[in-house]
């Protein structure tokens, strides 16, 4: 079997089993919300595991290891919370309203920016912070507008998810994982101005980071 379907597997089923523990079985998948919600989560992570490897071990993504500790963390704070949350917790948001197909827009639309900025990188977009053999400077297609859609594409992600399943710990999540990725952003562009110099400079000059007009 492919090592890549397989690595999908590995993504998709457990977490998907967990949404339907945490959120209560079949009973979450009767809501539409709830079974919107878990398709999307499928799609998103079948798109990270068909189109983002893991990329080469670098003296870069060494110095990640306390981010991408907390990133784990959150991670599975984020499968299980607020599935839940939306089951068994009457928060303050109310369920199955507006805000919830707002949520479930917000997080379709954050799969399709990853999904985009995964194929214009074409194996580029790995998980692991460092320069590969085939590197190149990327500025086209989704580039073209933002430096980062990826990192974008996730705050976008999971803040659809906190609102889709009205979560206050997705939510929560969502606001508190912005400094983890500002800083990420940080040593991902001091490695790139490194590698490509002059050429990485021109392009900071004429996109933003993460907010197309803004930042």
């Amino acid at each position: 079997m492919d090592n890549t379907f397989v690595r999908a597997l590995v993504l998709v089923v457990p977490s998907s089993a967990l949404i339907l523990i945490a959120g209560g079985g079949l009973d979450f998948l009767r809501r539409p919300v709830g079974a919107i919600y878990l398709a999307l989560w499928a799609l998103w992570w079948l798109a990270l595991a068909l189109g983002r490897p893991r990329g080469v071990r670098s003296a870069y993504n060494r110095r990640q290891r306390v981010v991408v500790g907390l990133g784990v963390v959150a991670l599975v704070l984020l499968v299980v919370g607020p599935p839940w949350e939306y089951t068994h917790f009457d928060g303050p948001i109310p369920r199955d309203g507006p805000l919830a197909w707002l949520g479930l827009f917000l997080f379709g639309a954050g799969i399709a920016l990853q999904t985009a900025a995964l194929w214009t990188l074409h194996g580029l977009y790995t998980s692991r912070l460092g320069i590969q053999t085939t590197h190149r400077l990327v500025t086209h297609g989704v580039y073209r507008v933002v430096r980062h859609p990826g990192y974008l594409s996730n705050i976008m992600s999971m803040t659809g998810i906190g609102l889709a399943l009205s979560s206050l710990v997705g939510l929560a999540l969502a606001i508190l994982v912005v400094p983890l990725i500002l800083w990420r952003i940080a040593r991902e562009e001091e490695m790139l101005i490194t590698e490509f110099g002059d050429a990485y400079r021109a392009y900071m000059q004429r996109t933003r980071r993460l907010v197309p007009l803004v930042y």
